[in-house]
């Protein structure tokens, strides 16, 4: 799902040009600085929901904004490197990480969740790392990748409104906790298949049955 080139994506991006980019080029702040802060920012994703989930919702929307400030502040300002783009995706991982810590966080108060929870969690770690390295060994053979309901932005997107559900029905807090990662286990794992299928054809020339 390329939510960055959507109507409202591309909205966000001018949003952004006019209220934040322009100070950045302004104070000649590096988009390699940007990814850090934002990666700084999603660390602090499982402290923000020790104190509440509007905590945790609020840093969550801070390191998604940095992370979709880079690559536009870096086209802006003709900084657009190898290094850049590598270093990005790098961090990125670091960050999705800590945001489902995060989750886990909340997870942590409901005792009899605790293991389910840990369980499913890692699972759900493991798909959202296996979208990123499908699309990117996919691209390193010098092929396409396009498909995936589950790109970043679509999860950050995800995991805000996620977020800000349990932030907004506390007293609904482990019915939501469930529903959330029952759903983002399954949008994961739909993503993985697609990109598999997308490769398998792109590879062989053929579907997978």
């Amino acid at each position: 799902m390329d939510v960055r080139n959507s109507w409202i994506g591309q909205k966000y991006l001018a949003l952004m040009d006019q209220a934040v980019v322009g100070w950045l080029r302004k104070k000649e702040i590096r988009p390699n600085t940007v990814t850090v802060w934002g990666l700084v920012v999603a660390c602090l994703v499982p402290l923000g929901f020790a104190v509440n989930s509007w905590m945790g919702f609020l840093f969550i929307a801070l390191s998604g904004i940095a992370d979709s400030l880079d690559g536009f502040l870096a086209r802006s300002t003709q900084q657009q490197s190898e290094f850049g783009s590598f270093w990005d995706s790098t961090l990125d991982r670091a960050a999705d990480c800590a945001y489902l810590l995060g989750f886990l966080v909340l997870f942590w108060s409901f005792p009899h969740s605790r293991l389910t929870a840990v369980v499913i969690l890692f699972i759900a770690l493991l798909l959202t790392l296996l979208i990123s390295y499908t699309k990117a060994k996919l691209e390193s053979m010098g092929q396409a990748c396009r498909s995936g309901v589950m790109s970043r932005p679509a999860r950050v997107i995800y995991l805000l409104a996620w977020a800000l559900l349990l932030a907004l029905l506390p007293w609904a807090q482990l019915t939501i906790l469930w529903i959330g990662l029952g759903l983002y286990l399954s949008l994961t794992l739909l993503t993985v298949g697609q990109r598999v299928a997308e490769a398998r054809k792109a590879l062989t020339g053929q579907a997978i049955t």
